[in-house]
Formats: structure tokens, sequence, C-alpha cells
């Protein structure tokens, strides 16, 4: 069964289309991920992004990150319209993921969250160590374990 028809992407997906960096990038920094997997007619991940780390090839491309070049900011991620924009990786003594956030309560530095995988279901809490906000959408950067970079894609506050 396809991501059409599950209606949601699973990491095998992504691994199968390129989007997932290999794991000695991850291990050494933060990185945007894409997994903007539609050819839809957008390209504002690659317009917003300010060391020029994302193309998108054509009308209808899918965005395609050089982590050589990407430098973790978190623009792309508050910026895609479509919420398909992630980070992941090593910080300092931990792992993150930066993920879009547009719900309330809004999540605040310190803040114990439940972390949600792509289909919605629990998988752990985490605790909310950045949250800023790119065009009224929130950026929401929580320490995850190094074996959770892969699955959480959502937050819930309580």
């Amino acid at each position: 069964m396809g991501y059409r028809s599950r209606g949601f992407i699973e990491l095998e997906d992504l691994r199968r289309e390129g989007f997932v960096p290999p794991r000695d990038v991850v291990e050494g920094k933060v990185v945007a991920v894409s997994e903007c997997i539609e050819e839809i007619p957008c390209n504002v991940c690659q317009s917003l992004c300010p060391v020029k780390a994302i193309r998108v090839e054509g009308l209808r491309g899918r965005p395609k990150v050089d982590w050589a070049r990407c430098t973790g900011c978190g623009i792309c991620v508050g910026g895609c319209p479509g919420q398909a924009m992630f980070l992941v990786g090593r910080d300092g003594d931990g792992y993150l993921v930066g993920l879009p956030y547009e719900f309330l309560p809004r999540p605040k530095k310190g803040d114990v969250v439940e972390l949600l995988n792509r289909r919605g279901e629990p998988v752990g809490r985490g605790e909310v160590l950045r949250v800023f906000d790119i065009n009224k959408t929130l950026v929401v950067l929580v320490r995850v374990s190094g074996d959770l970079i892969w699955e959480v894609r959502s937050i819930r506050v309580k």
C-alpha cells in the first residue's frame, strides 16, 4: 500500500525517494529534511533558504536539500505551506526534531510535550528546546532520543 492510500508517508517511502540524509550527516549536525513528495507547483522553501541549500527543479519538482550547505536554521520549516519540512539531527549531547506547529496552546521552552509519529500516535515525551515563528507558523525544536528522529513529526501540548 502506498502513501496515497494510507494517507501518510512512511520512512521507507522517504528513503526510496532519496529524502533521507546519510547517517553521518545527522550525527554531525541538524539539517532540514523535506517530506514533500507531491509534485506540485511550489518553491517557497527554495525561495526562503538563506544559504541556497534547497533546490526545486522545474515547475512541479520536489525540493532537494543540499545537506552540506544546510545550516539547520529552520526557516523552511515555518515557511512551507504544506508543513512538509522538518529539522533532524544531533545537537550537542542529544538529538532534536524541528517541526511546524499551528495549534493552541502554544508550546514554550522547557515544556515537556507528547511526541507523535506520522500517524498521530504517541511515541514518547520530549522537552521543548526553542520556539520561534515564521509567518505565523511556529517552529518547535524538541529534544528526542536518537531512535525517534525519523518518527516524531508532531507534538501534543497539554
